[in-house]
């Protein structure tokens, strides 16, 4: 190197203020000054070392791409028309907190023992439990494409609208319109079925007591009785080409399409089903 060069050196690395003023620059300063400006071995190895990282892919990279391959599979796998999104909970991410919509919620606690080694993940449900859209704890099992299968165990919550009634309604009370409101339910936690919509309980009344914000069960209504008992009837009858009707007594109250008994004569009772205001068929 030449004189100029080595000064332009010195200059540009800010090693010249390493330099005593006045010093002379020989040819052993050069070849400090070489040393200083050059990476050492140590250096340059682990800078070999982590380019070497960024660009070959990690365990835990291959064990990343597996865990969100599944994730899909489960999204995928647990959607339905009716169902809103599907989120899922992998083992130590945060809970999962209520949705806003209709939506389904998985939660899986355990990964499967060699995930990162399954390739082309596809689920399928156990032939015992082939309700996949049901809340409730679903086993799978995990089929990848070099052979491996797991079993997987998953939580299934789902949330959907369900008609409640915003006050308290006493027994006997008329369902109108006005007395209901939808609400996000979980379903896995619903005893009975809901109504999904207000114009599904038109005709019942309460059958018990119901509070502030109870979601609204089929075991908590009845249909509103069309017949009481010792009600005069008609019990009509129709078929091809004939119809005939009969008036009959009312054994039994009944709501809309309620089966009561009632009865054609003294001692001679039969099952009818309630059609309107007093009116049976059989």
């Amino acid at each position: 190197m030449t004189a100029k060069g080595l000064w332009r050196t010195i200059a540009s690395t800010g090693l010249l203020a390493l330099l005593p003023a006045g010093a002379a620059v020989h040819a052993s300063t050069s070849d400090a000054i070489g040393s200083a400006i050059q990476p050492s071995a140590a250096q340059a190895s682990a800078s070999a070392s982590a380019s070497a990282s960024t660009t070959a892919p990690s365990v835990k990279d291959a064990q990343t791409r597996a865990v969100e391959a599944l994730r899909w599979q489960l999204s995928d796998f647990f959607t339905a028309e009716d169902s809103g999104p599907v989120r899922v909970r992998m083992p130590g991410e945060p809970p999962l907190s209520a949705p806003s919509e209709a939506s389904v919620q998985l939660e899986l606690r355990r990964l499967p023992a060699r995930l990162k080694d399954c390739s082309a993940p596809q689920l399928s449900l156990n032939a015992a439990r082939s309700d996949r859209h049901a809340p409730g704890l679903k086993r799978l099992q995990l089929l990848c494409a070099n052979g491996q299968q797991h079993i997987v165990s998953v939580r299934m919550e789902r949330y959907a609208w369900r008609q409640s009634t915003p006050q308290p309604l006493a027994s006997g009370t008329p369902l109108a319109p006005a007395r209901l409101t939808p609400v996000l339910t979980p379903l896995g936690k619903l005893r009975g079925n809901g109504f999904e919509s207000a114009a599904a309980l038109s005709g019942f009344e309460v059958r018990r007591r119901l509070r502030a914000g109870e979601v609204i069960t089929r075991n908590s209504v009845r249909a509103i009785p069309l017949v009481n008992f010792g009600d005069t009837v008609t019990y009509q009858v129709s078929g091809t080409g004939f119809s005939m009707q009969r008036s009959a007594r009312a054994l039994e109250a009944g709501g809309l399409d309620e089966r009561i008994r009632i009865e054609l004569a003294p001692g001679d009772w039969v099952r009818a089903r309630v059609i309107g205001p007093r009116r049976v068929a059989p």
